[in-house]
């Protein structure tokens, strides 16, 4: 009986618990990637699609990317033809022909970068599934 009377006692203890606050150490994380991504793009100016394209390019041709002949690159970003943005995501597709090799079927997705209106341009690490400083 006695048990009975308590487990009333019990879940408003255990509710209490829930809804305290946060811990110190909890209330002092670190903010991910995702959250600093959200609060710099709010300072970014917005750039054109073919600006991020043209910067995207450019860092590919620093890095010494010998095959920009063989890739074709399709925009992933939801923003409508014609609109600008902080932020601008690529896909790199292998082109397969005669020069570039692979079966003329396919065109699979090689790596995909995000273009920042700053000039930044990042790398999508596929294990991660995060974006990394290309």
């Amino acid at each position: 009986m006695s048990l009975i009377k308590s487990a009333p006692s019990l879940c408003f203890a255990l509710l209490l618990a829930g809804c305290s606050p946060a811990s110190k150490a909890q209330s002092q994380q670190v903010p991910s990637s995702m959250d600093m991504a959200a609060v710099n793009s709010n300072a970014l100016v917005e750039i054109s699609e073919s600006r991020a394209f043209t910067l995207l390019k450019a860092a590919l041709e620093e890095q010494l990317v010998s095959d920009l002949e063989c890739l074709s690159f399709d925009s992933e970003s939801d923003i409508p033809a014609g609109s600008t943005a902080a932020f601008w995501e690529f896909a790199a597709r292998e082109i397969h022909n005669e020069k570039c090799g692979g079966d003329p079927e396919t065109s699979p997705v090689r790596d995909r970068y995000k273009v920042s209106s700053n000039g930044e341009v990042l790398i999508y690490d596929f294990p991660t599934g995060e974006y990394t400083t290309f």
